[in-house]
């Protein structure tokens, strides 16, 4: 018994010191306090809801203007929000490296998850997909989704208050999936199932992240959280499946009737994924699905909920609404004119009202790398292998940076006179450096679309109150509560309707069909 003691005393020693060799280098860092044996800073997050969760994350680097070292039990993390810092974070080359904490979201073969040596070739290969002259080409998709969404709100009475991201994340999913996969979602069966897998393939993934007590496989596999999130996988992944198969039935009739076919012509997603490159290699079928899932939820998880976020500020800044109305009325005043790149260029305000609303609510709230090499940050060398948390959040609110009032909602910050000085990586809606949201584009000119079509034909007003809006803890930025939002018809979109169900009389008059 003695010598087993002994032997036990000796390896606990030994890993304690090689604990302390590997992070000596952050010993002048500031940090939290306490810290326990094991469990770190843990305790931060333990027994707290998601909204605590998100505030404490916020909280953590608005009180450290530069890095903070924070221990998620034995593992050291570097968290900052100082735009210097940031930006030689995300663009060195030796830190383009996705931690661990993102192999919790699944999908590991996916451009979202993937480690750099696959992320390098996977990345190349799909950037063509999302070329100019490929989203040039979605705007009629884009259009003929946003009038769909138009189309459900108008069967809503008059003033009805919905949940407006129910209406919202429907549109961007019907665009992602026609976009990317040319497929229409509505058609599919079990399309009910996958949306709500989604749903909780994000949520468990989120959960994991700040849950130190189940970073271990062996215990995560034991709770019933782990069932929950490999159903939802697995759902989402027969979807896919079934939409792949298709698509490649549907190539493969193509490429017979049209053996010329050009290896250049740019290709939607899906076509791209299953084509063989120019040199030979192909895409694994697990590739495929990943990279399916991390575009497809990319698009509509970010996209749908910034819009619902959108319609919130119009209700909380009337003025900006009726600005945004007005601006949209003179460039596009019906559907009868085509929306497209030079139109919306014209559409000054709304490119800064966007804008105004992903420095409100970033894409993704944190974002984390790890070094692949040493690199010197602040005056400190880090070794290779350690994870820097930047939070976007707590970044677009520095008052160094956005004024005294960065918290109050203005979009004219982003006119081009007050942009033009401010630091290049003080605004990162979608993340920044090579490894920057692969379809930033697309959701930019996507949530135009959609804000467009809303504004033109709604008036909107909520009962939430501004300073009630809190957000909670997850991969992307959501409310702990629904975007309930009355939904008024504009006066021009009430006339078109009541004028498109007039018929001419035979003595020229009109007489309202259906009306005695």
């Amino acid at each position: 018994m003695f010598v087993l003691i002994a032997i036990i005393a000796v390896l606990c020693s030994v890993l304690y010191l090689s604990h302390r060799w590997k992070y000596a280098f952050a010993d002048g860092l500031p940090g939290l306090k306490p810290v326990y044996p094991l469990l770190g800073n843990g305790d931060i997050m333990l027994g707290k809801s998601d909204v605590q969760r998100f505030d404490t994350m916020v909280k953590i680097c608005s009180e450290n203007d530069r890095l903070v070292k924070v221990w998620a039990g034995p593992k050291l993390l570097l968290f900052t929000c100082h735009p210097d810092l940031i930006q030689q974070i995300l663009s060195s080359p030796d830190c383009l490296e996705k931690p661990f904490l993102y192999r919790f979201a699944g999908f590991e073969h996916g451009l979202f998850t993937s480690k750099y040596k696959l992320w390098r070739g996977t990345r190349k290969r799909l950037n063509p997909c999302f070329n100019q002259r490929i989203l040039h080409g979605f705007f009629p998709m884009f259009e003929k989704c946003a009038r769909k969404m138009i189309d459900r709100l108008n069967n809503c009475l008059d003033g009805t208050t919905v949940n407006m991201h129910m209406y919202t994340t429907l549109c961007t999913l019907e665009m992602a999936c026609g976009t990317t996969l040319g497929s229409d979602i509505l058609q599919c069966n079990g399309k009910k199932e996958f949306v709500r897998s989604l749903d909780v393939a994000f949520n468990e993934a989120a959960r994991r992240m700040v849950s130190v007590h189940l970073y271990l496989d062996v215990v995560y596999r034991h709770t019933r959280y782990y069932n929950e999130m490999m159903q939802a996988r697995e759902l989402v992944c027969d979807f896919f499946k079934r939409i792949v198969s298709e698509r490649r039935k549907q190539m493969c009739g193509d490429n017979n009737n049209n053996e010329d076919d050009d290896i250049h012509k740019p290709r939607i997603l899906i076509d791209q994924l299953l084509s063989v490159s120019q040199d030979g290699k192909t895409f694994s079928e697990t590739e495929i699905i990943d990279n399916i899932y991390a575009v497809v939820t990319g698009a509509n998880d970010t996209s749908g909920l910034l819009i619902a976020h959108a319609c919130l500020f119009l209700c909380f800044h009337q003025d900006v609404q009726e600005k945004l109305y007005a601006e949209i009325m003179e460039f596009i005043p019906n559907e009868e004119v085509e929306i497209n790149p030079d139109i919306l260029k014209q559409l000054v305000y709304l490119d800064m009202f966007l804008k105004e609303c992903l420095r409100h609510c970033p894409v993704a709230p944190n974002v984390s790398r790890e070094n692949m090499a040493e690199m010197e940050i602040d005056g400190v060398k880090v070794p290779p292998g350690n994870i820097f948390v930047m939070n976007f959040y707590a970044l677009h609110r520095r008052k160094d940076v956005w004024g005294p009032d960065a918290e109050k909602f203005e979009p004219e910050r982003f006119s081009a006179q007050r942009a033009k000085d401010r630091h290049p990586f003080a605004f990162l809606p979608f993340s920044g450096g090579n490894r920057i949201c692969i379809g930033w584009r697309y959701a930019m000119f996507s949530m135009k679309v959609m804000l467009t079509y809303l504004v033109r034909n709604f008036h909107f007003e909520t009962k939430i109150r501004q300073e009630d809006v809190r957000y909670r803890h997850d991969l992307t930025m959501k409310l702990p509560f629904d975007h309930m939002i009355q939904v008024n018809k504009r006066l021009f979109a009430k006339d078109t309707v009541r004028v498109s169900s007039l018929i001419h009389c035979e003595d020229g008059r009109l007489k309202s069909a259906g009306i005695n």
